[in-house]
């Protein structure tokens, strides 16, 4: 009986069929094992994490179009809103989560304790605002003992900013740090209005949103480290050089996210507003992402500068010296500070 294995085994073995059949045997072993390399660089669950308020709009428009879910369906995905960057940096730290957005501080405090985190991508570089309702209150000296100044953690970009500022105002770094009260962005919101604390430094939107009911600001972080990475995206080395075409994949989904936020508001507005079930307007949003105050764009900005007055301060046992430190492969050529 003809065996065409035998055939085939025949002709390999046989003059220059024997170079035909080994390139083709070695075409397809390196076929398999590309497809079992790409099949493996497909994570099986990422967990997303991010805090309240219009500076992750990008993020938000990426989990509300379900974009890394289509392009991923083998991968289960989990998306939490948590109150501070501290608790990313948490749950980063103890694999919990596997994809964090926050701030520079919780950022820069934990690539100083070795979390082993990397910038992704920026979000955005808005500026934020620390609102009083008190009309005694015009400036830094006129807060006294007991008086609360809400915001998110004791290491977030808020409390930092507020910190240079005591430095330059009151000539104390720390002269404010017994005022400070943890509270998360809607939370505080809230207390402000009903005067259970005396200040708020908050972010978009809820900064417009108090200033809306009375508020007045009184500093804005923009006066102090001029623009900044108000939000970024960030990952462990590890997680991205185990899954780098995720994180491109990732990197690519927030670049579209923040075109069509710069470019196309109206779109974008409706996007956010579906996410709360249109709670608030898809015009309200669009007057809040196009407002001066916010500006959306993914070059990291300002880390260098809070590294430095966070060294100088204490709060880090060493600094950056170049961004190269902090970026992962996807911002290489991007630019910033």
């Amino acid at each position: 009986m003809h065996n065409p294995f035998q055939s085939l085994l025949s002709k390999i073995c046989s003059g220059k069929s024997l170079l035909i059949g080994l390139a083709l045997l070695t075409f397809v072993f390196v076929a398999c094992t590309s497809g079992n390399q790409i099949a493996s660089k497909v994570p099986e669950k990422v967990t997303l994490a991010y805090q309240p308020g219009i500076n992750y709009a990008n993020l938000l428009i990426v989990k509300q179009q379900q974009i890394l879910e289509q392009q991923f369906p083998q991968t289960k995905f989990e998306w939490k809103e948590l109150s501070n960057g501290a608790a990313i940096r948490d749950g980063i730290l103890a694999n919990q989560l596997q994809v964090g957005a926050g701030g520079v501080g919780p950022f820069l405090v934990g690539w100083d304790k070795g979390v082993g985190w990397k910038i992704l991508a920026s979000l955005n570089h808005s500026e934020f605002w620390l609102v009083v309702k008190n009309s005694n209150i015009k400036s830094l000296k006129d807060f006294k003992p007991g008086m609360k100044i809400g915001l998110p953690s004791p290491d977030s970009l808020q409390a930092i900013v507020l910190r240079r500022a005591a430095q330059k105002e009151l000539g104390n770094v720390t002269a404010l740090d017994q005022n400070i009260q943890s509270i998360a962005h809607p939370l505080g919101f809230q207390s402000l209005l009903n005067g259970q604390i005396d200040a708020h430094f908050t972010t978009p939107p809820f900064q417009f949103q108090e200033v809306e009911k009375g508020g007045r600001v009184i500093l804005k972080s923009s006066d102090i480290f001029g623009k900044i990475s108000a939000a970024s995206i960030f990952t462990t080395e590890k997680f991205y050089n185990q899954y780098p075409e995720f994180g491109k994949a990732l990197y690519t989904a927030i670049a579209d996210a923040t075109k069509l936020l710069n470019e196309k508001p109206d779109e974008a507005a409706k996007i956010i507003s579906q996410i709360d079930g249109a709670k608030i307007s898809a015009e309200q949003y669009k007057k809040w992402i196009t407002d001066q105050a916010v500006e959306y764009g993914l070059e990291p900005r300002a880390f260098l500068k809070y590294g430095e007055f966070m060294h100088e301060i204490g709060m880090l046992n060493q600094q950056p010296k170049s961004i190269d430190e902090l970026i992962l492969p996807t911002l290489k050529g991007v630019g910033g500070d």
